[in-house]
């Protein structure tokens, strides 16, 4: 199990009351898409090239806000998202965001500065579909 690294342990330690926001920003998105239409589940290589996620969090607060751009291929396109932060023992957070069809949990890995992203979508109730990506991340505080 990896600790905090001992800056955020000490900040976190010693000043709860004056939390303040945190971020990163994440680029280098990459991994699978997952499709379930067919007898077997599909997965396909899946990345979003030439774009950055940011992310903004207070734990004090738990909220959250994602501001991602879609693949250059794809327009390009910032979206923003809000959602809710937890800070777990190890050191990383999680946020869940929604949007209308898709849920998604991002976890950022505050010793590595690495991202793990899940979306959860469906068109119908039937066939389920998703995609999971990994990143690496420059966290301020």
């Amino acid at each position: 199990m990896r600790l905090l690294s001992p800056a955020l342990a000490l900040t976190l330690a010693t000043c709860p009351a004056t939390a303040r926001p945190y971020s990163a920003v994440c680029t280098n998105l990459s991994g699978v898409r997952v499709s379930d239409a067919g007898p077997r589940p599909t997965f396909t290589p899946d990345a979003v090239e030439g774009a950055s996620w940011a992310y903004t969090w207070d734990i004090d607060t738990k909220q959250a806000t994602l501001i991602f751009q879609t693949a250059k291929a794809a327009g390009g396109l910032p979206n923003t998202q809000k959602g809710s932060v937890t800070f777990h023992r190890g050191g990383f957070f999680t946020m869940v965001t929604s949007l209308p069809g898709a849920v998604w949990t991002h976890a950022i890995y505050a010793d590595s500065g690495r991202l793990l992203v899940t979306q959860s979508t469906t068109k119908n109730s039937a066939d389920l579909s998703g995609r999971m990506l990994v990143g690496s991340c420059k966290m301020s505080r």
